[in-house]
Formats: C-alpha cells, sequence, structure tokens
C-alpha cells in the first residue's frame, strides 16, 4: 500500500515543482501606476521591441554579452535580450525582471538556452532606483486629477 501512494504522489510532486518559475527577479510593491511604471521600465532598458497588448510586458532590443545594440544579427551567434512583466491587478504592482540567453541553432534561428539572472539583478536595481527617483520628483498638485 505504501509503494501505491509514491506511485501516485511523485507525479504530482513533478508536476507541481515544474510549475515553479526560478528564474530573473522580482521588485515588491512598486508605487507607481502601471504607465509610469512601463515609462520608467522604458527609460531603463530603452525602445522595447515589443510590448503586450496590455502594455505590461516588455520586450528589450537584442544585444550582446556586454550589453551593446546587435547591429548586424545574422552574424551573431549568441544574443540576450531583457524581459519585464508587470504582476498584479492594482497597485502596488511587482516587476520580474529577466535576461534572456538565445544561441542560434542549426537552422538559422534562435533557441532560449539559458536566463542570466546576475544581469536581470542588475537591471532591476536601476529599474528600481529609477521608480524611486520617478516617484520623488512627482508633483502631487499637478497630478491630481479630479475627474
Amino acid at each position: 500500500m505504501k509503494h501505491l501512494r509514491w506511485f501516485f504522489l511523485l507525479p504530482v510532486a513533478l508536476l507541481l515543482s515544474s510549475c515553479m518559475h526560478g528564474g530573473g527577479v522580482v521588485l515588491r510593491e512598486t508605487p507607481l501606476n502601471i504607465s509610469e511604471t512601463r515609462k520608467v521600465i522604458v527609460s531603463v532598458i530603452g525602445e522595447p521591441r515589443s510590448i503586450s497588448q496590455n502594455g505590461r510586458e516588455l520586450f528589450s532590443q537584442y544585444y550582446d554579452k556586454k550589453g551593446k545594440n546587435i547591429e548586424k544579427m545574422d552574424m551573431a551567434k549568441e544574443r540576450y535580450s531583457t524581459h519585464v512583466l508587470v504582476l498584479g491587478d492594482r497597485r502596488p504592482y511587482d516587476v520580474q525582471v529577466e535576461v534572456l540567453i538565445e544561441d542560434r541553432n542549426d537552422d538559422g534561428g534562435f533557441d532560449v538556452t539559458d536566463r542570466d539572472d546576475d544581469k536581470a539583478a542588475t537591471i532591476a536595481e536601476k529599474i528600481k532606483k529609477a521608480l524611486a527617483l520617478s516617484r520623488d520628483n512627482r508633483n502631487i498638485i499637478d497630478d491630481f486629477r479630479s475627474f
């Protein structure tokens, strides 16, 4: 009977552990509204390559290991990109930052092969500082909207 229980518990445990996400860095409880948060993210990562329809998911331009934009993509063997996701349905929002590493495959395309949590932590720290600076520079009177 004990072996039968393990037979059912092991697949459930594997399924649940595969759903956990361990990559990237999360900034908890950011103070700004969604549009101001998005502006701060763009100021840090540059003009995004792609933005989701709701504006909460941003992908940076591709860059190399040193952080420089890749001019000729057909020559690159490896590329990096930053994926920023604003989480939560109301303030305070959480901001998740991931740096994806893609390597060229045999077909000439790129596949995500790894994540760089050190670069993600550096970018997250820049976003955190920019969010704090933006919050401190807000003009409460001018930003107030009665309607």
